[in-house]
């Protein structure tokens, strides 16, 4: 489906007469901003140094070791970045430094979340404005009673109306307490800047790419613990914390998969998930962070009220590196 027959489509199902003209104006500049979200995004953790400040040279230090990987891109201000904790200014800040390293063939997709729908389009657009491609939207939840499918319709719909770059969904209703319903994601796939959705529920993903067909919407899987799953039914990709840490089995998993090459993929990923269910399930973020700093990347400090690990963890989580036979340490 073109384009052009997209956002006409859109406009005669879902648009209100107040924002047709808005839509329309979008649709020009969404086409020349589409992209394929095929391929590895890691969420990358944000440094802060001892004092609880964004530490950008360790920014810098930590992209230079991820450009060497075949990563489709990046994704900044999201869960691992400890989004509640970071201001927009500073993942503003974060966005326009992260622009600087990465290579020019590989995407930045910024976490523009705020709880406002306005909010949320003014940093869209000023993340776009310091080179982001695309922004990744969490749903507001602070009034998560309140989110019903007409709110839910219009929050999407106005900040991808609004946004200069493509707008990708972020469901997660296991922090907004909201499981944004596959109806409602098959309306808003037909906007002309939706690009997609990054959600969790492997039947849930299987659901939305067959409600989507024929639409121009991809999907991404939510953890390399079930990345393969997540291609099978019907993924592209993922926005992976795991790949933090283990992006070049994370890049192989999703090379294999896409290629079909099911048994080295299903060897793949059984090896992924130990990893995956300690330090994203069991550590988080700190854990996370921990296992930055056993392999040289810059890790540091989690932002309070989030505390850092035991040392004792340490330990486990350096075991549960080598055991995975990736790492020689």
């Amino acid at each position: 489906m073109s384009m052009s027959s997209k956002s006409s489509q859109f406009l005669r199902k879902f648009a209100s007469k107040e924002t047709k003209r808005s839509i329309s104006m979008t649709c020009s500049l969404a086409s020349e901003r589409q992209f394929s979200l095929n391929g590895v995004f890691p969420p990358l953790p944000t440094p802060f140094d001892q004092n609880e400040n964004v530490d950008f040279d360790a920014l810098r230090k930590n992209l230079s070791l991820w450009e060497k990987i075949p990563f489709k891109g990046y994704m900044v201000g999201g869960s691992n970045s400890e989004l509640p904790f970071v201001s927009p200014a500073e993942r503003l800040s974060i966005v326009k430094e992260a622009r600087k390293v990465i290579s020019d063939d590989k995407l930045l997709i910024g976490g523009s979340t705020c709880e406002s729908t306005k909010a949320t389009c003014e940093l869209s657009e000023a993340m776009a404005k310091e080179g982001a491609d695309g922004v990744l939207v969490l749903l507001p939840f602070y009034f998560k009673s309140r989110m019903n499918e007409a709110a839910i319709l219009d929050h999407y719909t106005t900040v991808a109306d609004k946004s200069p770059v493509p707008v990708v969904i972020y469901n997660m209703p296991i922090v907004t307490g909201i499981d944004i319903p596959i109806s409602v994601l098959t309306k808003l796939s037909s906007h002309p800047n939706i690009l997609g959705v990054k959600d969790g529920d492997v039947v849930k993903l299987a659901g939305i790419k067959l409600a989507t067909e024929g639409q121009k919407f991809e999907i991404l899987a939510g953890s390399a613990g079930y990345l393969l799953p997540g291609i099978l039914a019907g993924c592209v990709g993922g926005i992976n914390g795991l790949a933090v840490v283990f992006g070049e089995a994370v890049c192989q998993l999703h090379q294999l998969a896409m290629s079909r090459q099911y048994e080295k993929a299903i060897e793949l990923q059984m090896k992924l998930i130990q990893p995956d269910l300690m330090l994203m399930r069991e550590y988080g973020v700190p854990g996370l962070k921990a296992a930055m700093d056993i392999l040289g990347y810059y890790g540091g400090p989690p932002r309070k009220p989030l505390q850092p690990i035991k040392e004792a963890d340490h330990g486990r989580i350096r075991e549960c590196l080598i055991k995975s036979g990736f790492f020689k340490l």
